[in-house]
Parts: structure tokens; C-alpha cells; sequence
């Protein structure tokens, strides 16, 4: 009779999609001070940001966050993006629950929609590639993280 054996929880873990957090946090991988005000209020430590990627004017910095709640009832770790302009300043964050990563991934686009950034599972990118090929711009920047410029 073979044991089977129950594979680890990983679905709250942030390195499965970030996987630099593996890893220390290199000089590249700091938020610029200028951004750092963002992060108020989130219970982001700033030593666990890792850069993602770059588009034409915006650098995408990913970070786990704490245990979010939702309408009063624990609903799981999160996984953030911040988008840092090129002055090294952001004015916005965008998270989503780990443990639902899977359905989309982490989208955030500049307001005019011409520059944006996509976090996905690293075995989905050429899925979600494949999903944005009639939107202009969009190219895969590293494993899992795809950019759009269109300026």
C-alpha cells in the first residue's frame, strides 16, 4: 500500500509568484522614497518589495501584503502591485487575494490605457499573451510579468 502524500498549501504564498521573494531584496528592488507614502495604511513591509518590470514611463514593483478582510470575515493573504512614475513617486496600488490569483492575475493600467502591467501564474503568461495578441504593445517583460506600451 502506497502513502500518498498531501502536496503544501502553497496558495498564500507570495512567492510562487514573485519568485525574487525567495531571495533578498537587492538595491533594485527598493520602492524610490518618493513612493513609499503609498504604502501607508497596507501593512506592506518595504523590504519585501521586488521590482517586476518597466514599461515606457512606469516601473511595477510587486509586494505580499497582510491578511485582508472583507466585509468583517478574513478573506487571505494579498499580493500587490505599485506603480512608480518616472519622477520615482506613486499615487495608487493595486492587490488582490492570493489565493484567487489564478482567475486573472494582477492587471493595473496608466489612465489613459496607453502604458499598463500584468502579474500572472508563472504558467499562464503565454496564455495571457496569447489572450491580449489584438491589443497593441503588449510583450512579455520576464517569466510572468507582461507590459503594454502604447506612447
Amino acid at each position: 500500500m502506497a502513502l500518498a502524500l498531501t502536496p503544501e498549501d502553497r496558495s498564500e504564498d507570495a512567492s510562487r509568484i514573485i519568485g525574487s521573494l525567495t531571495r533578498a531584496q537587492q538595491e533594485v528592488d527598493k520602492l524610490p522614497a518618493g513612493a513609499l507614502p503609498v504604502l501607508a495604511n497596507t501593512g506592506i513591509d518595504p523590504t519585501q518589495t521586488r521590482l517586476l518590470g518597466h514599461s515606457a514611463t512606469i516601473r511595477y514593483y510587486g509586494a505580499p501584503a497582510p491578511e485582508k478582510t472583507i466585509n468583517g470575515a478574513a478573506a487571505g493573504k494579498t499580493i500587490c502591485m505599485i506603480p512608480v512614475d518616472a519622477r520615482g513617486e506613486s499615487k495608487s496600488l493595486g492587490c488582490t487575494l492570493l489565493k484567487s490569483f489564478e482567475s486573472y492575475g494582477l492587471k493595473i493600467e496608466s489612465p489613459d490605457r496607453t502604458e499598463a502591467g500584468w502579474l500572472v501564474v508563472p504558467a499562464a503568461a503565454e496564455s495571457s499573451l496569447e489572450s491580449v495578441k489584438n491589443e497593441a504593445g503588449w510583450s512579455r517583460q520576464a517569466p510572468n510579468f507582461l507590459v503594454r506600451n502604447n506612447n
